[in-house]
Formats: structure tokens, C-alpha cells, sequence
């Protein structure tokens, strides 16, 4: 029975590298390989992403994802360049004159700046969004971690009351697969122990140090404390998890009350000030001020202020909001 379920555990590990064999993975190989030797001498510019890339869990060395960041920066401003030289003249300057003023069309100087500036922007929000993505990445992992923590730490309770040996409890973890990145951590740790040779203190140090979640990290220095002072594993682990229940409560009630000060937010600045800005800029054009002025103020803020603002309170509702 055993032997079946390490088999059927080896199938899964097995498609999981495969899933992770995809097309970001093989890119990253590509660009290292084809354009490594242009980055190799320079990767102590970027050696403050190694730590998000491990904590991450990106398939990439710090090398492989540098090369595939350059090369996806080159290509994004060239393709942005050649798409600008085509629809700046056609359709985007005429556009942009609109916006500023709908009685001057832009000149030659302006078009060519648009075309400058296009690529340029896009290469650097390019640039950017590869520099945060481990980060981000990461940040996403403790997350998940953090969400469900507390049943698998009660289930590992559960499972230290049985007497059974710690390295079963980060199996039975692996085994159940319902408590997303945790099972992954543990698989972790099990790969560590079986394929690496470490024993369970040298596998558990490792995971707290490339864990992206402090509080998995602090579970696991302490599980190390206690099994290397020969304490009772089944108490740290009860109480650990009416430790993490509390937190849990707690950020909670810390987020509703955060919610309610976004919803106040989100009512005045989206709701009443666009309203209060239209009126504004009504009374202004009609004592005299430029029409052009108030188009300019009313286009930027319809088109540019409103989305811009929706999107920033969606995502802070949703980094707020307590997930299930």
C-alpha cells in the first residue's frame, strides 16, 4: 500500500515538472544561451531579484530569467517602434490633438516624439513589470500560504497525536493536496530529505529560508527548536494553531474596517469629484476661460483619471479583502 501511494506520489511530482517544462522555461534557456555572455558579468546589478525568483518558486536561475527580461525588452521596443511609425501619422496623432486641442493638428516635430516616446515607454514598462513579477510572485505564494496555514497546521496536530515521525507529517501534507503551497513546501522538504540526503533539521532550515511566508517560516524554526530540545511536537503544533486562528481573526476585523475607509474614499474621489470637476470646469469656460483648457481637464480626467482610479480601488479592495 505504501509502495502504491510513493508511486502514485512520484506521478504527480513527475507532471509537475512537466507543467513547469513550459514556454517561459524554455525561453529563459533560449535567451541565456543565446545571449548569456552579454549578462553573466553584470548579474551583481540584479542579484536583489535572486531572492524573489527562489521565494518565487520561478523555474529560472537569476541568469536564465536577466537574459529573458533583456531580450523581451529589446523585442517589445522594436515591434512598439514599428507599430508607432505606422499608426502615430495614421491615427494616434490625430487622437492626441483631439485630447489637447481639436483646432491644431500636431506638426511633424510632435508625431516624431510620439514615435520616440511610444517605445521608449513601452520598453521600460517592459523592463518594470519583469523586475516586479518575482516579487509579485511571491508575494502571491505567502499569501496562499498564509490562507491556509491554520487547518494544516491543525491536520499536522492531528497527525503529531498519532507518534508518527515528523518527516511523515510534511508527507500526509503532500498526500491530502488541499492546502496548496503548503503541500508544495512540503514536497519540498520531502525532496530534500530523499533525493538530496539532508536529514529533516538541515530540510526544514532550508524551507524557512526560501519560504515566502514569514509565519511558515517562523512555524518552522520553532518545529526545529522542539525537535532538536526532544519537546512534545503534538502541543507546539496544537497551539501554534490557535496562535494562527487569533491572527486570522484578528486581520480580519482589520480588514472590514479597512473596506469601509476605501468605500468612503472611493465615493468622494470617484463619485463626487468628477462630478464636482465637470461643474468646475463648466463655470470656467463660461466667465471666459479656454474651451480648449476645459476639454484638455475634462478629457484627461474621463479618459485618463476615472479608469486609472477604478483600477487602483480594485486592487486594493482585492489586496484588502480576506480571501477564502
Amino acid at each position: 500500500m505504501l509502495g502504491k501511494k510513493k508511486e502514485k506520489n512520484f506521478a504527480v511530482q513527475e507532471i509537475e515538472r512537466y507543467e513547469k517544462r513550459g514556454f517561459f522555461m524554455n525561453y529563459g534557456k533560449m535567451a541565456h544561451k543565446r545571449f548569456g555572455f552579454l549578462i553573466n558579468n553584470r548579474l551583481n546589478a540584479f542579484e536583489e531579484l535572486h531572492d524573489p525568483l527562489r521565494k518565487g518558486d520561478i523555474p529560472l536561475n537569476l541568469g536564465a530569467y536577466v537574459s529573458a527580461m533583456m531580450l523581451t525588452t529589446v523585442i517589445v521596443g522594436a515591434l512598439s517602434l514599428i507599430i508607432s511609425i505606422i499608426i502615430v501619422p495614421l491615427f494616434l496623432g490625430g487622437f492626441v490633438s483631439g485630447l489637447i486641442s481639436s483646432a491644431k493638428p500636431l506638426d511633424f516635430i510632435s508625431n516624431l516624439l510620439l514615435i520616440i516616446l511610444i517605445p521608449l515607454l513601452t520598453s521600460v514598462s517592459t523592463f518594470m513589470i519583469f523586475w516586479t513579477y518575482p516579487s509579485f510572485k511571491a508575494g502571491e505564494r505567502a499569501r496562499k500560504i498564509n490562507l491556509a496555514l491554520t487547518n494544516a497546521v491543525n491536520t499536522m496536530a492531528t497527525i503529531a497525536g498519532t507518534g508518527v515521525p515528523p518527516a511523515i507529517i510534511f508527507w500526509s501534507l503532500v498526500e491530502f493536496r488541499r492546502y496548496g503551497e503548503v503541500s508544495r513546501e512540503s514536497e519540498k522538504i520531502l525532496n530534500d530529505i530523499e533525493n538530496f540526503g539532508l536529514d529533516l533539521v538541515q530540510a526544514l532550515q532550508r524551507a524557512a529560508n526560501r519560504s515566502p511566508s514569514p509565519l511558515f517560516s517562523e512555524l518552522l524554526w520553532k518545529m526545529i527548536a522542539t525537535i532538536r530540545t526532544g519537546g512534545n511536537l503534538k502541543e507546539y503544533l496544537y497551539l501554534e494553531g490557535n496562535r494562527l486562528m487569533e491572527i486570522e481573526r484578528m486581520k480580519t476585523e482589520a480588514a472590514i474596517e479597512t473596506i469601509g475607509i476605501l468605500a468612503e474614499a472611493y465615493v468622494t474621489a470617484l463619485v463626487v469629484g468628477p462630478v464636482f470637476i465637470i461643474i468646475m470646469t463648466t463655470i470656467m469656460g463660461i466667465m471666459g476661460t479656454s474651451m480648449s483648457q476645459v476639454n484638455l481637464i475634462n478629457n484627461l480626467v474621463v479618459y485618463f483619471g476615472l479608469p486609472i482610479g477604478y483600477a487602483i480601488f480594485i486592487i486594493a479592495v482585492d489586496q484588502v479583502a480576506p480571501k477564502r
